[in-house]
């Protein structure tokens, strides 16, 4: 249901819910000027859902061939060239953004589309993949997100695999190197390790790799009660899928009070443990938001992909 239609409802229930506690009789027994108030913000709500409907972005089966990408389950995902397509790049190169509660802007699109231009190159291809169940300007992807971000679910991960492998199988890439930011890192570390030789090498940006703990942290943050997510894969759990010698940094800000350095260190010393040439690294003067203008990301980028030829 629409945000503003949901909104439309509350309003009638919760009037009509008002208006049934001031009664004396026990059935609700609301006025004309109840009935016309409440059913007044439903209209309201239900005109507002058509008109945001009217104008919201194409679902990806729609969009041209090069702005989606199958996700082998019937499916597709939207995507964001950065840059001129290559026939047969020798390095493809995949970005998926953090948690939004299933809805991206514009800026986010545009801060993405920076970072993809600054990793260009004649030998490469570069996109930014919208997850699965996210609306956005550029498309909406198929798949669920849910609004409360508890969507690191086994589903979500098959569909971003799948939609890797398309991509392998239509470019023909020699190698392909993720780069994801928050949940979009936690996803990444997941497709490592749940679907081995879907990529080849990820950069982990602000990475809740631990889920459990991070969600804690968070709920203590917030001063909430902590509940976990019952819907999400842990990252740290399925480390031992990852093929051995896979090239992973986890990069976290110093100042990043969000996701912190301790997850993405935690979950690579165990990564390294299992012998996937794993590490992380602790940025300074950079928080969870700013960790996506590192002046040193595309430099660590090559890195990566040359670690993979070695």
């Amino acid at each position: 249901m629409d945000t503003a239609l949901r909104r439309g409802v509350v309003v009638t229930v919760n009037t009509l819910a008002s208006e049934r506690a001031r009664s004396p009789l026990p059935g609700i027994r609301c006025s004309r000027q109840t009935w016309t108030y409440a059913l007044l913000h439903l209209l309201v709500g239900t005109l507002l859902a058509l008109v945001c409907a009217a104008g919201r972005a194409q679902p990806c089966a729609s969009l041209p061939a090069d702005r989606q990408v199958s996700d082998a389950r019937g499916g597709c995902l939207a995507l964001v060239p950065t840059g001129p397509g290559q026939a047969q790049p020798r390095v493809l190169i995949v970005m998926l953004h953090g948690d939004r509660g299933g809805q991206l802007e514009q800026r986010h699109v545009d801060a993405w589309t920076r970072v993809g231009r600054s990793l260009l190159a004649d030998d490469r291809v570069v996109v930014f993949m919208i997850r699965p169940g996210y609306r956005s300007p550029a498309g909406d992807s198929s798949g669920f997100a849910n609004p409360q971000d508890d969507d690191y679910t086994p589903a979500n991960i098959e569909r971003v695999a799948g939609a890797l492998g398309t991509l392998r199988k239509d470019l023909r890439p020699e190698r392909i190197v993720l780069i994801g930011h928050s949940g979009g890192a936690a996803t990444s570390a997941l497709v490592l390790g749940r679907h081995p030789g879907v990529a080849d090498a990820a950069l982990l940006l602000g990475c809740p790799c631990d889920v459990p703990p991070w969600r804690a942290h968070r709920s203590a943050q917030r001063g909430q009660t902590y509940r976990p997510w019952a819907a999400s894969l842990n990252p740290l759990s399925f480390i031992a899928g990852i093929p051995e010698g896979t090239p992973v940094l986890a990069a976290t800000g110093e100042q990043d009070d969000n996701t912190l350095p301790l997850y993405a260190q935690r979950w690579s010393e165990a990564a390294a443990g299992r012998r996937v040439n794993a590490r992380s690294e602790a940025v300074p003067g950079l928080d969870h938001s700013t960790i996506l203008g590192w002046s040193d990301l595309p430099a660590r980028v090559e890195a990566l992909i040359a670690a993979i030829s070695r």
